[in-house]
């Protein structure tokens, strides 16, 4: 899929509660919209010769505010007048969905307004990655509670980057600083005497919630630690090395497989390659220097490894 480009987006309420939505992100999809109260003949033939000041006078008569019906009649407006080059959004189950509207506007039986998609709704980013809530930032997302129908989206250059997949120079200097930050983590993690690093690999699982049973290393024989969450009682049992090679592994994964715990981690800084390549498919979890690093950075450790290296 091509890059998006548009000067202008919408965000719409495909119906009140969204009573339209299923219907609507259906492919090839359509956007529907109310407004049954307002005559099919006032909205006759061209749009951009449509009398929107009688709509406007209209809209007067029915509600309280003279604020609230020239609202009502700019977002009727903008639904019949916005041209197949305006990008729409609207969010449906976790994600964000995005189109091109066809201009034409077909009024159905029931007085709704529909318009069609040049080439259906879509819900992911144009390289095929899922544009879910968590990929959003808290800004765009407060249109969800949006109380009108259609309303313009302010934070264009932010959506055009999220659908095209693109980054912010913000986001790629933050991400060249992680990449820093966990790479010269690994150097020192390297240089951890093995009581330090079983200490460490302790710290980590028990600011991820775990509570460690026993004393540190002296669980039972091939476990260094044992680990149950408080929530699930799940267990844990991890093997912690230094520096370890597949026969270390191996020994570990046939005692493990006849265990009864709910997961199993073999933890090693310098692990040999025919280790590495034999984890792949294997039943039980590994983490090596790269994934350590990651985890000190992402529980808060950054000082306390830092200490240690001094």
């Amino acid at each position: 899929m091509r890059k998006i480009k548009t000067n202008d987006a919408f965000y719409i309420k495909l119906g009140a509660q969204g009573e339209y939505e299923a219907e609507c992100l259906t492919n090839p999809g359509i956007a529907r919209v109310g407004w049954v109260d307002v005559p099919p003949s006032m909205l006759d033939g061209n749009p951009d010769q449509i009398d929107w000041e009688t709509i406007r006078t209209l809209h007067n008569s029915m509600y309280k505010s003279k604020g609230t019906a020239t609202n009502q009649t700019n977002q009727l407006k903008n639904f019949y007048t916005s041209g197949p080059d305006v990008l729409w959004i609207t969010f449906y189950s976790n994600h964000l969905y995005w189109c091109f509207l066809n201009p034409t506007v077909e009024t159905q039986n029931d007085k709704t307004k529909i318009r069609r998609t040049m080439d259906g709704w879509h819900h992911t980013d144009i390289h095929g990655k899922p544009l879910h809530f968590s990929r959003l930032s808290g800004s765009l997302l407060t249109l969800k509670s949006f109380r009108g129908t259609i309303c313009t989206v302010h934070e264009l250059p932010y959506l055009l980057r999220k659908i095209n997949g693109e980054t912010s120079p913000e986001e790629d200097r933050a991400e060249k600083a992680y990449s820093e930050l966990t790479q010269s983590l690994q150097s020192i993690i390297h240089g951890l005497h093995w009581k330090e690093f079983e200490l460490l690999t302790d710290l980590i699982f028990r600011q991820a919630g775990w509570q460690r049973i026993g004393d540190l290393g002296k669980t039972q024989k091939s476990i260094d630690l044992e680990l149950l969450s408080p929530i699930t009682y799940e267990s844990i049992l991890v093997q912690v090395k230094s520096e370890a090679g597949l026969a270390e592994f191996e020994k570990f994964e046939q005692y493990a497989l006849n265990q009864s715990a709910s997961l199993y981690y073999f933890v090693a800084h310098k692990p040999s390659q025919n280790l590495i390549n034999a984890s792949i498919n294997s039943p039980v979890q590994t983490w090596f220097v790269e994934d350590i690093a990651r985890l000190v950075v992402n529980y808060g450790m950054v000082d306390w490894l830092i200490a240690k290296a001094k």
